[in-house]
């Protein structure tokens, strides 16, 4: 991950205007683990190894060179992605680990919930582990007699004090550190993760613990979460550590708002900048671009939603399993060439969205296109709401031999216009990026069975009945030497060469921004937006967007060199985009992702209203 984001100076001016008093200074500290070079599973083996002078270790540093303050009374958010040694910096300042270089001071008592289970014998009972984990706190047995009805009843365990703790859940553990944690007003503490466990209930009865703890007594508390919403609640100030590194310190608002927007995503550090440089500068109004979300509880149901959004009659619907992106895509075609609706299924049944969704377009034909994963179309079209007058099954044992019989079918009809399109399997962000055009073309996909190799088959339908191929993928996945014969025939190649699927759905934007002027269309005021690492809910966006004269544009939001392409081709249509659809649900595409996306282009069409000032 970049380290762009180091605003540590903020926090340092912050830490020099703030008079209280530090409570943990942590200074220039670094970790570093020795890891076996070679795995040794006995002591045995271990001694061999040094007798023969065999030892090898590699250093890994879990940190490198953190420094923060935090002072008296704070709530200090420590924030990061897993393994970027919170924990380790945890167990520094409550004195579990020695660091290897740097200092790490601390003024006053510290009560740490650092590991869930630390402290207790889970074969002893709650009631003996109570007394057990006090004494190691450095709690008096006078103390914990004083004070173990108020544990007990805090952590809600009474019934079950005499069962042994191997039996307890994580959440009822948990409930019985925090009660022993803060039975006693410590000066500092420490809570790794352990609000992330447990109920909900108990969960805001520990937030309210703390609460009280900071308001009535002025605590100091360093909390560690993977949770935003909880360090922007709780928290003052905090520290985004990211993989051993020091990436943002700050006001707790001001790093969860830039952790959510880049944190723990992987991409280049220009990407990042292009990121939050314009978040950071679009924070305008909206309404002018209209935002959509299209998904539904299953991933049978986006389809049918996408099918009933489509206007006008149609009397055909192609049905396609849902299990192989790559038979959908190859069903994409076929529907899109003959005017039909697509509808995604499962292996022996109709799914009850898409039955809803057949009761209301009650096609007169059925047709499905598979390999071989449909055990019995003829008893699924006879389970229909309304059994097609005709259905005609396409299936075939390979997917470029179903791609070469979906072909032979249209011919018969006479669909298909003087283009294809030519990929591999796995080009998967480049078959979505190049849909409007397939559809709007009426071009058939063909897909090759091998990495390197395009098919004789395909080379010779290619050549037989088609002016041009669009091909997909780089040299290494089909090199030159495989498209000679179709150079030779006369056959016009379109290739799409570039380093990633990002940067492909750039080229292939070129192309059908060149395509559109020539044919004299208006700007693109539509674009739907797919990822294509979870592309469940996408195998039917082809009829969707070309309906709608929209273009497919790839984003990954996980990955920010796709969330910084996916920014510039909003920026690149200068204000004419309207509408944004998003296909998948929340877990596909967060708020925040669409709100990014959704910023720049009403900020592009804002500044085009305004003659681009």
């Amino acid at each position: 991950m970049p380290e762009v984001v180091n605003t540590s100076n903020l926090g340092a001016d912050l830490d020099a205007a703030d008079n209280r008093e530090t409570m943990i200074k942590v200074d220039h500290v670094g970790m570093m683990f020795n890891i076996a070079s070679a795995q040794l599973n006995s002591l045995k083996e271990y001694a061999i190894a040094a007798v023969r002078r065999e030892l090898a270790f590699k250093e890994f540093w879990a940190l490198d060179d953190i420094s923060f303050e935090v002072k008296k009374g704070d709530v200090y958010g420590i924030m990061g992605t897993n393994g970027s040694g919170k924990s380790t910096i945890l167990k520094i300042i409550a004195g579990v680990l020695e660091p290897t270089r740097g200092k790490c001071t601390i003024h006053g008592k510290i009560a740490p919930l650092i590991e869930l289970g630390a402290g207790f014998d889970l074969e002893l009972t709650a009631r003996e582990n109570i007394y057990l984990n006090g004494a190691l706190l450095g709690y008096s047995k006078k103390f914990i007699d004083q004070n173990f009805d108020e544990i007990v009843e805090f952590s809600e365990v009474s019934k079950f004090l005499d069962m042994p703790m191997k039996n307890y859940s994580s959440g009822m553990v948990a409930r019985i550190a925090f009660a022993i944690a803060t039975i006693m007003v410590p000066d500092i503490l420490i809570v790794d993760e352990v609000l992330s466990v447990g109920d909900f209930m108990f969960r805001q009865k520990c937030e309210r613990r703390i609460q009280e703890l900071i308001r009535d007594h002025g605590v100091t508390v360093l909390i560690v979460s993977h949770s935003n919403e909880q360090v922007r609640r709780l928290c003052n100030k905090a520290i985004w550590i990211e993989k051993g590194h020091t990436r943002m310190i700050g006001t707790a608002e001001d790093v969860c708002r830039i952790y959510q927007l880049v944190g723990g995503r992987t991409g280049c550090a220009e990407s990042e900048k292009v990121i939050m440089d314009t978040f950071e500068n679009t924070d305008v109004n909206t309404s002018c671009v209209q935002c959509n979300a299209i998904y539904g509880d299953t991933k049978f149901g986006t389809s049918a939603k996408m099918a009933q959004a489509e206007q006008g009659h149609v009397d055909t619907v192609v049905y396609t399993p849902s299990e192989d992106h790559v038979q959908s895509l190859i069903a994409t075609g076929l529907a899109s060439a003959l005017g039909a609706k697509m509808l995604t299924c499962a292996e022996q049944s109709v799914p009850d969205v898409t039955r809803q969704a057949l009761e209301q377009l009650a096609p007169d034909n059925a047709i499905f296109v598979s390999c071989t994963l449909f055990q019995n179309p003829q008893k699924i079209a006879a389970d229909l709401p309304k059994a097609p007058a005709h259905t005609h099954v396409i299936t075939e044992g390979t997917n470029t031999r179903l791609s070469l019989a979906v072909f032979e079918f249209g011919r018969e009809r006479g669909i298909w216009g003087d283009t294809c399109v030519i990929s591999p399997e796995f080009c998967v962000g480049d078959q979505f990026a190049i849909l409007p055009a397939a559809t709007k073309l009426s071009a058939p996909l063909f897909f090759t069975s091998k990495k390197t190799v395009l098919d004789r088959d395909i080379i010779d339908v290619v050549k037989a009945h088609f002016k041009r191929a669009l091909v997909l993928a780089g040299e290494e996945a089909i090199n030159e030497g495989h498209l000679a014969p179709l150079r030779q025939a006369g056959v016009e190649i379109v290739r799409f060469i570039a380093d990633n699927e990002h940067e492909a759905n750039e080229r292939i934007f070129d192309w059908l921004e060149e395509e559109r002027i020539r044919e004299g269309a208006g700007p693109v005021e539509r674009l739907v937006v797919v990822n294509p690492r979870h592309p469940d809910d996408a195998f039917c966006v082809g009829n969707y967007a070309a309906r709608n004269d929209a273009l497919i544009l790839l984003n990954n939001p996980s990955n920010l060199d796709y969330v910084a392409s996916a920014i510039r081709q909003v920026q690149r249509f200068g204000g004419s985009i309207r509408t944004l659809d998003f296909v998948g649900d929340p877990s596909i595409f967060s708020d925040l992702d669409k709100t990014i996306l959704h910023r720049i282009a009403a900020s592009a069409r804002l500044d085009a209203a305004n003659g681009g000032r």
